[in-house]
């Protein structure tokens, strides 16, 4: 069954439940006002005639009469046991008192079709016994009780139908939003992710729905868009190296097979474009296997000052031409991935040697605390970033236009990876950089508590 027809059953049962109950609780009620009063009545009518039998009142049928008035009320009266006639205003009210059964209290019985409520008294007075008994005919209660009850049942059966219809238009109304978005979902493809949802203004749970699906489709858009422009921008750092590749492989066809400086040439760059290619592809498998949260994330605690100090020594070792300054303030400790945050370092490390000042290239890297957090900076003296490349540096294949050359080595995926690795130890990396003046990368991550003394002793025991 559809959820608006469920809603809608729903809204109808209870509503229909609700109107029945009611309707029970007002007859209930009703019928106990109606027999109440009535017994009130036929109790007020027994003290009247009380009171005259003991004022010295002639008890006969005139007098009964007339105490008893206009109140569709029978009385009898049995003096020693000896009946006077009954006394009644009420031609209709006629029971054959043979035949009924005498019962102490007020209450109710059936004669010849008709309802009556009964109540009798027994009074003493000048050594005579007074059996004082009044008859009330039920009629007009029990018609109007009966009237009621056939008109909340119209009640009951129009109100459950008009329920029905109000829920079918309730349900469509709160659900469209719902068709909508099964709609959109329906008409959405790759081709066309640009369709989007009238989000209701209603602050509900609705909206929130319709908020999170054109959310969910503007992230497919971007993710789909994203892999276009990685495929395009894959296709086209790929095309040159194979073009070159191809252009060095024909060449050996023609002459390198009779002229050896030709064939070293060609040799020499084809080793260069493969290595190029085989970097490319093998950084791009790993941005994608981290997409995919493939990449197994080995976290331990250890001492970023020692990092850091090992890192600094392997550049120097590594790049002679490149001065590498270190400051740390203070003993900071990292709970994270040791060999990821070594990558990440190496990343800027690397980048500052490629776009440094070739005559004095100088790399400054400084550790600290700041908010909680393990801050490490990452700066050069190189040629710089321009504010219009600042926001695209993180992208992958994207390097600046100066740097867009193949006289620098690169993919323009190192930084991908350095944002990658940051995130997924839940942190960041900002930037600055001045044109011609250098270039600072300050990444930060949660800092940990350093180990307790007592696993510091046990360490230098063992």
């Amino acid at each position: 069954m559809p959820i608006g027809k469920k809603i809608t059953c729903l809204y109808a049962g209870i509503f229909a439940v609700a109107l029945i109950l009611t309707s029970i609780f007002i007859l209930t009620n009703l019928s106990y006002y109606y027999m109440d009063n009535s017994k009130k009545e036929l109790a007020n009518v027994i003290e009247e005639i009380e009171e005259f039998i003991v004022n010295g009142g002639e008890v006969t049928v005139e007098n009964i009469s007339a105490l008893i008035g206009d109140k569709n009320i029978e009385a009898r009266i049995i003096i020693n046991s000896g009946v006077v006639p009954p006394a009644s205003t009420n031609p209709k009210m006629d029971p054959d008192f043979k035949d009924y059964d005498e019962k102490p209290g007020t209450h109710s019985y059936d004669f010849m079709g008709e309802r009556y409520l009964y109540s009798e008294k027994t009074i003493h007075y000048n050594n005579n016994s007074y059996m004082i008994q009044v008859f009330r005919l039920y009629e007009y209660e029990s018609n109007t009780l009966t009237f009621f009850g056939c008109l909340f049942i119209g009640v009951n059966i129009l109100g459950i139908i008009l329920a029905y219809l109000i829920g079918v238009l309730i349900s469509r109304k709160f659900l469209k939003p719902i068709t909508n978005i099964t709609e959109t979902a329906g008409k959405t493809s790759i081709s066309d992710l640009n369709l989007r949802i009238d989000v209701p203004e209603a602050d509900d749970e609705i909206r929130a729905l319709a908020v999170t699906f054109n959310d969910m489709i503007k992230r497919l858009e971007d993710s789909f868009e994203n892999q276009k422009q990685f495929i395009s921008d894959a296709s086209h750092e790929l095309r040159t190296p194979i073009s070159v590749i191809q252009g060095y492989a024909n060449l050996i066809s023609r002459w390198g097979k009779s002229d050896p400086s030709v064939l070293d040439e060609s040799i020499t760059s084809i080793k260069s474009e493969t290595e190029y290619m085989s970097g490319m592809i093998n950084q791009m498998l790993y941005l994608a296997r981290g997409e995919k949260k493939e990449h197994e994330v080995k976290k331990t605690l250890f001492l970023l000052n020692d990092l850091v100090s090992d890192i600094v020594k392997d550049g120097e070792a590594l790049d002679n031409d490149t001065q590498i300054i270190y400051n740390e303030k203070g003993t900071i400790y990292l709970y994270a991935d040791e060999n990821l945050i070594k990558q990440l370092i190496y990343i800027f490390l690397e980048n500052a040697a490629k776009y440094g000042k070739p005559e004095n290239r100088r790399t400054v890297i400084d550790i600290y605390e700041k908010d909680n957090k393990a801050v490490i900076e990452v700066a050069d003296n190189g040629i710089g970033i321009s504010e219009e490349d600042l926001p695209k540096i993180f992208e992958r294949f994207y390097r600046g236009d100066k740097s867009r050359n193949r006289e620098i080595p690169g993919t323009g995926l190192g930084l991908s990876i350095a944002k990658w690795i940051a995130e997924t130890h839940e942190g960041k990396i900002d930037v600055r950089s001045k044109i011609g003046e250098g270039t600072t990368f300050i990444i930060s991550l949660p800092k940990a508590e350093p180990p307790s003394n007592k696993k510091k002793d046990k360490k230098d025991k063992d």
